[in-house]
């Protein structure tokens, strides 16, 4: 039987030659299709198990690990890990301590300069390697300064774009990577100050206001409340600053049951039970399995449909939904959907804006900005009596 150079039958090489045509044939199926269990089995078929051992240790070498250090951040950033290691309750201490700094600095800027903090601490973080004990007070100083320029002649404030402060700093395309990836893990579900999302003079003194125009009137709490605003969620943030899920729930249970559940109560609640993701939140499981605890029925409608949220809205069942970057939040934000017009609007209760909330609502907005990676059943939940 004629050998061919590398040691292989001329059969043999035929046989592997259309194992590897039926692979790729596999793989672009499989793309096209979003199949990518095809994917994987056509490169299996397609490459040899050397070349597969690379690509799997080069995937874990750049996508992975690099993942689970940016996963790690707002803990590391914002003092929200519970560890016994001194050297790292050292270093989130002072990871607490600057982004208290970051937020107090925010206040003493010129008029006009609108900053968004979580990209000025996604930006120092890699521009210091993640040491972020490494980052002193001179550092945000300095990072308030460059995040903006003075026109000359007509004294006009010109805030940078992120990729401009990035490009002056002569940050790789890979380090730009995971500066975005390292804002959207710090971003979500946090409010920084001056945020354009939040009301941030509601004075309501702790009671709810009851909202009509739906199918239920609905009893609804502002988490700027200054009665309960500054109280912390969890080992640090607060209601203000991370606890619009709660928030959402008080509202749906007060307003279901009758009693007086506020924002406090179920803060306290959640992060006493696990519910809090601090440094991103609540995690979404906090609103089937809080709504369950404080007596209701609760309904997983995943995605949802049109059809399904108008006719649970006109049967005056409530909805909390966590939405996504858009016009009710630059993350990830809690709302509730309190009823429905008769012109098809929808109507919320959004525990951050009250301007929102006093607004009707086309219902492709709702559904085209609802959180589509949400966990829990999510991104809506029904919840009734």
């Amino acid at each position: 039987m004629e050998k061919n150079t590398n040691g292989r039958s001329a059969t043999q090489k035929a046989a592997r030659g259309a194992q590897i045509v039926k692979g790729v044939k596999n793989i672009a199926g499989g793309i096209a299709s979003g199949n990518y269990v095809a994917v994987a089995q056509g490169a299996v078929e397609a490459l040899s198990p050397k070349v597969i051992l690379i690509i799997v240790c080069a995937v874990l070498f750049v996508f992975i690990i690099p993942i689970m250090l940016i996963a790690s951040l707002p803990q590391i950033m914002f003092s929200w890990g519970e560890v016994d290691d001194a050297e790292l309750i050292a270093r989130n201490a002072h990871g607490t301590e600057i982004t208290q700094y970051y937020e107090e600095m925010y206040y003493k800027q010129p008029e006009g300069v609108n900053v968004d903090i979580c990209w000025l601490i996604s930006i120092d973080s890699v521009l210091h390697k993640q040491k972020v004990e490494d980052i002193d007070r001179k550092d945000v100083e300095e990072s308030f300064r460059r995040s903006y320029t003075i026109d000359k002649e007509t004294g006009e404030i010109i805030i940078k774009t992120p990729d401009e402060m990035m490009n002056e700093l002569g940050f790789s395309d890979e380090e730009k990577n995971w500066a975005r990836l390292m804002y959207s893990t710090v971003s979500d579900q946090y409010i920084p100050p001056g945020s354009d999302m939040a009301d941030n003079d509601v004075e309501d003194g702790g009671g709810g206001t009851v909202l009509g125009g739906g199918q239920t009137e609905v009893v609804y709490y502002n988490q700027y409340d200054e009665s309960w605003g500054n109280i912390k969620y969890g080992k640090t943030g607060t209601i203000s600053s991370s606890g619009c899920g709660p928030t959402s729930l008080a509202i749906v249970v007060s307003t279901l049951t009758g009693k007086d559940v506020t924002p406090p109560m179920v803060t306290k609640w959640s992060a006493e039970n696990g519910y809090r993701c601090e440094g991103n939140g609540s995690y979404h499981s906090l609103i089937p399995k809080g709504g369950q605890h404080y007596g209701l029925k609760v309904q997983k409608l995943g995605r949802s449909s049109k059809s399904e949220l108008i006719k649970l809205l006109s049967n005056g069942t409530l909805i909390i939904v966590i939405m996504s970057k858009g016009h009710f939040t630059n993350g990830g934000h809690f709302i509730v959907l309190r009823g429905i017009t008769e012109s098809g609007k929808v109507l919320v209760a959004d525990p951050a804006g009250r301007k929102r909330t006093n607004q009707e609502w086309d219902i492709s907005i709702i559904l085209n900005e609802a959180r589509g990676d949400a966990s829990a059943g999510g991104p809506f939940w029904a919840l009734s009596k």
